[in-house]
């Protein structure tokens, strides 16, 4: 066995192998200057006196730009998904109010099950009330998909945040405990009078603001739950 020591010196275990140590340490040594003394500016290069190289750091800032814009454009997606959300549910419930009523919608709340189906939720409505506007709704595949990309794009964002602790997030965690009206409260809530966003003072406002601070505010509305559930 051959063992390379800190000076590149190969120790000679036995008289009849010499020359080929030899010959691996001259390998070990010139191998060294290579990489100390690329021929080329784009090869990588790394020695205890640079530390690391250019193209490693250009490599670290291309991955770190990849997973900034993969994020930007998941949010993106996010910001619409919650919109249309809010936008379909809002025209549903108004639907129902038009047909009866004297239906009382006002705590009415929405959750995505681990099926994929809707389910509704309200102290005032009997369970047969529920039942049936439940199943008028379970063909709104557009608000279905919308919520759904939802939970999926705080997953994907929590994951960004911290990659430690929420590496073992996944968007079941969020079905059936995640609620539309109480979401877009908490997210409303983070837009404060005296700080960020305080320019931003409807709803219709906040969901269409610009995609970072979306993205921070809807995270921060949820991460309390996040962690409580896990």
């Amino acid at each position: 066995m051959v063992e390379i020591n800190r000076a590149n010196q190969v120790p000679v275990h036995s008289q009849t192998g010499r020359t080929e140590q030899q010959a691996l340490a001259q390998k070990v040594r010139a191998h060294s200057l290579e990489l100390a003394n690329p021929a080329k500016q784009d090869e990588i290069t790394f020695n205890r006196a640079s530390g690391i190289s250019e193209e490693i750091s250009k490599r670290l800032d291309e991955e770190a730009s990849r997973r900034t814009l993969s994020y930007v454009t998941e949010m993106k997606r996010t910001q619409s998904a919650l919109q249309t959300s809010v936008e379909e549910f809002a025209a549903f419930k108004e639907a129902q109010l038009a047909e009866n009523p004297g239906l009382d919608l006002s705590n009415l709340d929405l959750s995505l099950q681990k099926d994929g189906s809707l389910k509704l939720t309200a102290s005032n409505l009997s369970a047969s009330q529920l039942a049936s506007l439940e199943q008028k709704l379970a063909d709104n595949d557009k608000l279905k998909n919308a919520f759904t990309q939802v939970h999926s794009g705080i997953i994907s964002g929590l994951k960004h945040r911290d990659s430690g602790s929420n590496a073992d997030l996944q968007k079941n965690d969020l079905h059936g405990a995640l609620r539309l009206n109480e979401l877009t409260e908490r997210f409303s809530e983070q837009f404060h009078p005296d700080g960020f966003g305080q320019d931003y003072t409807t709803l219709s406002q906040q969901l269409n603001s610009e995609t970072g601070l979306f993205g921070h505010f809807l995270l921060e509305s949820v991460n309390p739950k996040i962690s409580v559930m896990v």
